[in-house]
């Protein structure tokens, strides 16, 4: 059986079971409600998309559902690289929300796992643990073994809560929050025949479970509970919590997890995950790419360790995670180091090769989860660029790790010892294992502080562990506004209007002294902020009371308007009034938005496929729109981009909308899903003929021509791998060539010139001023050349060195930096110091002649100290190195310090 076949066949027996099959939640953790789980680094598990069905804060379409789920933890990256470890993984999963409990998830268990229509296992091949005190599952179990003539007392047993409780030691320990039992099903996977019916106690099953003859398949959760306690000591969370009860919770609800990768490789009595067909058409292209293989052990770890981080890689890029320096971007980017690395050093691999093997996890994979497809450019020239940068790192970090050495080896009389945060820098940075820096280390005669490489490494994990600790997987439903009574969803009217009749049907303070309220109308023309459209402004007026809308968000479905009262008072329950939008406002806002759209499309256009959005802000000012992109862009491209968009504009070419479209069909027609918004099975999308089609909630102009003009203001870095455009449209454009033309004629009349000779008139000024900083300069050098000959600075002998200092004032540090080059070029023997004060601070240079350098002066090591006394710091390479002070009163005490400093 193929793991694409057992995919299928978990996800249609559900189905054949009244499960409505739902699609994989994105590895950020946003949940059904589009909110993101900020309890979690990654999506670690199936059930965590559906935390608000469970918790009873939202309704599923469906109360049966099941998902083959795209999961990542990453706490145990080290271990990746064994036969067994994976930092992604798929978890199939069925769920229950309040509709059948234990006895039917555990039939529908064994019916999967024996029936010959499903995977038809033998059941002697089959054991189930449960928890202690879970009669009702222990019976369960013990009801299909005797069905089929199986002793249930050699296959069935009661464990602790440490395995069979979920959380883990939940029962006990907490924390609080939904809970249950749990029933775990183990495949034989010894070759031996399974144990004999007869005398096979607990014992003997754990015993067999060590020795991995026993395999967990899958894992019912029966969530029943609320844990609820509180903090044994609020000052020390870390010390747990104290059990006050566990209710049932209102309804009883079933989350069950199936390993893909590890079932099917004990279906198919693999010894390893990788050997599946998830992993093979990855590890032929890793194969097919090496020269001179010697089929050893470190080869194949490093086969395995990249074939395992290139999934994740890659997954990650597909739902918008970047590599970066926090976060979900940090482990991105530790992960794909990590490989890259294992292929320089263990495979040979001297060209960039990760973007390569890509095409393996789209060969494996790519058919059922298509985004790898969608977004293939994108992943790809992400990981081209990460590589490259890494490349280039690997070579600055033998550079560091040189200097270090070469700065400790000249350490008299003292043990001389690697830092080792910065050990672990050169690793987590640079790329270095800690094997070769303690090897490079150990030619020059240097030791590695381990135990701090070790707290670094301790500290590194704790940032990127997200995902795998569970204890807080039901964490992260917020509610933001709590009304007395849950209203019922609001009608939005926004895109047909801006002005219509409604009923409050909620109202709570939304701040302390109640100068504000949030309000829940039964229907609303206002935009609620979404997709990085801010939210409408306006009033809301009633018969004898006003609101001012200040902003207006969502909320399980219902708008909440923030609003102050500007006249009556805010006891506004159940009276009508009229909603009116800001119009004037919303036409701003709606010409950006449409905007970004037509901006997607010529980036994608001039600079390729891979461009994707990122992130944007709609607001009535201006737009802004983040895409993944490795490198600047031209002013030529600038141009162009702006260019298209404005002939998109000009065109006056339809917006059309289509609302209500099954998203399979909204895809087919090649409509771009944004990253980080939440899509139900019904979707919007916003089409301008032959030109952009995008999935979208927002509001838009009816045809370009309404926008006006588009320009583009700025064009920066966001982030590692992303790029940043600023742009004005409509009136914004017009506002801005106005407040131009102003400054035009201010600055032709402070050069006493004409706007058209503007810029004839600046030229004239540049070159007068350029003739009057070529005379400075001159000056100045003719000033520090002095110095370096000794008229300006002062020469004394210290043993086998000539120490020259000199002080400057307003001289350019260039300049200073050439009377120092002067000064040393002259005596070889010579230690060269010169202080340069400009604008209130101070900059020391060092730099030290041949003979000196050989006799041990250091510059490094003298700016750093002579630095400190005038409050500043610094340090560099032994012959030439600079440092800066705060203090110019400190310059004399500062230089005086040199000759002590060589004694």
């Amino acid at each position: 059986m193929t793991a694409r076949e057992l995919r299928l066949k978990y996800l249609q027996f559900f189905e054949s079971k009244g499960h409505s099959i739902y699609p994989s939640g994105s590895l950020v953790p946003y949940d059904v409600t589009g909110r993101l789980d900020e309890s979690l680094l990654f999506n670690g598990a199936g059930m965590v998309q559906f935390k608000p069905y469970f918790r009873g804060v939202a309704q599923p379409p469906n109360k049966r559902l099941t998902t083959a789920q795209k999961c990542v933890r990453t706490g145990d990256i080290e271990s990746v690289g064994n036969l067994s470890h994976l930092t992604f993984f798929e978890m199939l999963g069925n769920f229950s929300f309040g509709d059948y409990f234990k006895k039917t998830a555990i039939d529908y268990s064994w019916e999967f796992l024996t029936s010959t229509a499903w995977l038809g296992l033998d059941p002697n091949r089959l054991s189930f643990t449960v928890f202690g005190e879970d009669d009702e599952a222990f019976e369960q179990w013990c009801f299909h073994l005797k069905s089929v003539g199986i002793d249930p007392t050699t296959r069935v047993f009661r464990l602790g809560e440490e395995t069979n409780y979920w959380p883990a030691g939940a029962f006990s320990s907490g924390p609080p929050g939904p809970c249950g039992p749990n029933s775990e099903m183990f495949y034989w996977t010894s070759n031996d025949v399974p144990p004999p019916t007869g005398d096979y106690s607990v014992e003997d099953w754990l015993r067999d479970d060590e020795a991995k003859n026993w395999l967990e398949i899958w894992n019912d959760v029966f969530i029943q509970s609320e844990w609820q306690g509180h903090l044994r000591n609020p000052e020390r969370p870390g010390d747990g919590y104290v059990k006050d009860g566990m209710p049932d919770l209102p309804f009883k609800s079933i989350d069950t997890g199936m390993g893909l990768e590890r079932t099917i490789a004990v279906l198919n009595g693999l010894s390893s995950v990788y050997e599946t067909d998830l992993f093979e058409p990855i590890i032929r292209r890793i194969k097919a790419m090496m020269v001179n293989a010697t089929g050893d052990e470190n080869e194949g770890r490093a086969i395995r360790i990249i074939a395992d981080h290139i999934r994740t890689a890659c997954f990650c890029i597909a739902d918008g995670v970047l590599p970066g320096n926090t976060g979900r971007g940090y482990v991105l980017r530790r992960l794909i180091r990590r490989a890259v690395l294992k292929g320089q050093r263990t495979l040979g691999f001297d060209q960039p090769f990760f973007h390569l093997v890509f095409e393996g996890v789209v060969e494996a994979m790519g058919d059922h989860y298509t985004e790898l497809v969608e977004r293939r450019e994108m992943i790809a020239e992400t990981l081209l660029n990460e590589e490259s940068l890494f490349r280039r790192t690997v070579a600055n970090g033998t550079e560091m790790l040189a200097e270090e050495l070469e700065k400790l080896i000249r350490i008299p009389n003292a043990t001389r010892v690697l830092d080792g945060h910065l050990a672990f820098r050169l690793y987590d940075t640079f790329g270095f294992p800690l094997e070769v820096t303690r090897e490079l280390c150990e030619e020059a005669g240097v030791q590695v502080n381990e135990a701090g490489y070790e707290q670094a490494l301790l500290e590194a994990q704790e940032r990127s562990r997200g995902a795998s600790g569970m204890d807080t997987v039901y964490g992260g439903v917020e509610i933001i506004i709590q009304f007395e009574t849950s209203p019922t969803p609001t009608q939005f009217d926004g895109y047909q209007t801006t002005d219509e009749h409604a009923t409050i049907v909620g109202v709570v303070p939304a701040n302390e002294d109640g100068s504000e309220i949030a309000v829940a109308l039964d229907r609303s023309p206002f935009y609620a902020e979404s997709g990085g459209q801010v939210g409408d402004t306006g009033v809301i007026l009633g018969e004898e009371f006003e609101l001012e809308v200040l902003d207006v968000g969502k909320q399980d479905g219902v708008w909440i308007h923030l609003c102050r009262t500007t006249r009556g008072s805010s006891d506004v329950f159940g009276k009508p009034v009229r909603a009116t939008v800001d119009a004037n406002r919303r036409a701003r806002i709606i010409r950006n938005h449409t905007a970004t759209h037509l901006l997607h499309a010529a980036l994608r256009e001039v600079l390729g496929k891979h461009v994707a959005q990122k992130g944007s802000l709609v607001e009535p000012r201006h737009l802004r729109f983040d895409f993944s992109h490795g490198k600047a862009m031209t002013p030529e491209e600038i141009s162009e981009v702006e260019q298209i968009v404005n002939t998109q504009i000009l065109s006056g070419k339809p917006v059309n909308i289509h609302a209500d479209v099954p998203i399979a069909e909204a895809k087919a027609l090649g409509a771009m899903a944004l990253f980080g918004e939440k899509y139900g099975d019904r979707v919007r999308v916003v089409e301008i003929p032959e030109f952009s089609i995008e999935l979208c909630g927002g509001i838009h102009v009816n045809n370009t021509g309404q926008i006006g003009l588009f320009r583009i203001t700025s064009e920066s870095s966001a982030a590692s791998g992303v790029r940043r455009i600023e742009a004005i449209s409509g009136l914004g454009v017009y506002e801005q060539a106005v407040q131009q033309s102003h400054a035009i004629r201010e600055a032709a009349q402070l050069l006493k010139s004409t706007p058209g000779q503007l810029v004839a008139a600046v030229a004239r000024m540049s070159d007068e001023l350029r003739e009057e900083r070529q005379k400075l300069e001159k000056l100045q050098a003719k000033m520090v050349s002095g110095g370096a000959q000794g008229s300006a600075g002062q020469v004394q002998s210290v043993g086998p060195f000539e120490v020259w200092t000199a002080a400057f004032e307003d001289v350019d540090q260039k300049i200073a930096a050439n009377g120092v080059d002067q000064a040393v070029n002259s005596n070889p023997k010579i230690v060269a110091l010169a202080a340069v004060v400009n604008g209130g601070k101070v900059t020391f240079i060092c730099k030290i002649g041949s003979e000196a350098l050989a006799n041990g002066a250091h510059a490094g090591n003298i700016v750093r100290e002579v630095s400190k006394v005038a409050g500043g710091g610094g340090g560099g390479r032994p012959d030439f190195a600079t440092a800066g002070g705060k203090d110019p009163s400190k310059v004399s005490d500062a230089l005086s310090i040199l000759p002590s400093l060589l004694g």
